[in-house]
């Protein structure tokens, strides 16, 4: 189980309902470390980690952009539990997977041309799929009461061989995950090691939301110039996009 919260000033009081849980069907599989779900930030792919540290005066990468650590920090990815084959021949239309021992969790399914691609050409990053699979996941997923998880696949992976389709599930009330692996081998058998980040799922609670459309007013302006005096007089780095961010969350949890 995971984001597990206590309730303050008693540590013997009964903690408090979990966001989600990751419940095994497979004995000893939660035993298993590179197996275990975990908060996606466990996963930050290789490239970035490389990145080199922009100096104060530039040039700058992406490394500089908060919106990528906030990403890196969002949800918990499920990584594969076995090691697993995959593989498409569209000429014969005829597929085949194998995962790990030859039991019941290699019984991957798939969904038929007829389903899906027979009627559309699914197109990640560039790259054309032309079959999907259904995984038999053995990991259950239990969120809170009115809380849903969204499923995508891992955008800055950079996988060629196989996506996951993203989708809504409504963990609250329906437990079972099977992810649709969207096959870009074109008759090439693929391989995910276990252990390899697979997808990820980022909890959020249902509600109903409301919007605005509006041309910009001279508080909306007065607005923009405030953020970007607050943005601009610190070098990029020195963290000014943070400290308004903790400012704004101050506020946020004294109101």
């Amino acid at each position: 189980m995971l984001n597990v919260q206590w309730e303050s000033g008693n540590m013997f009081k009964r903690k408090k309902e979990e966001t989600i849980q990751f419940i095994s069907m497979i004995p000893g599989l939660e035993k298993i470390e590179e197996c275990l779900p975990r908060p996606t930030k466990n996963f930050i792919p290789e490239w970035w980690k490389q990145l080199p540290v922009s100096p104060e005066k530039g040039p700058h990468t992406v490394r500089d952009c908060p919106s990528f650590p906030d990403y890196f920090s969002q949800g918990y990815i499920i990584p594969m539990w076995a090691d697993t084959t995959i593989k498409y021949d569209k000429e014969s239309d005829t597929w085949w997977s194998q995962t790990g021992m030859d039991d019941w969790v290699s019984n991957w399914g798939t969904h038929s041309n007829n389903q899906f691609t027979d009627y559309v050409t699914p197109n990640f990053q560039g790259i054309n799929g032309n079959f999907i699979f259904k995984t038999n996941c053995p990991w259950l997923m239990k969120t809170k009461p009115g809380w849903s998880v969204m499923q995508l696949p891992l955008f800055y992976h950079f996988n060629k061989d196989y996506s996951i389709l993203p989708g809504i599930l409504d963990t609250d009330y329906h437990y079972q995950v099977n992810q649709q692996v969207l096959y870009h081998g074109n008759g090439k058998e693929i391989f995910i090691k276990r252990g390899e980040p697979f997808a990820q799922y980022i909890p959020f609670k249902r509600e109903n939301m409301t919007y605005s459309t509006r041309y910009q007013t001279n508080e909306d302006l007065e607005m923009l110039a405030e953020n970007n005096s607050w943005l601009r007089t610190k070098f990029v780095g020195q963290g000014s996009y943070r400290m308004k961010q903790r400012l704004v969350n101050k506020q946020l949890k004294n109101d």
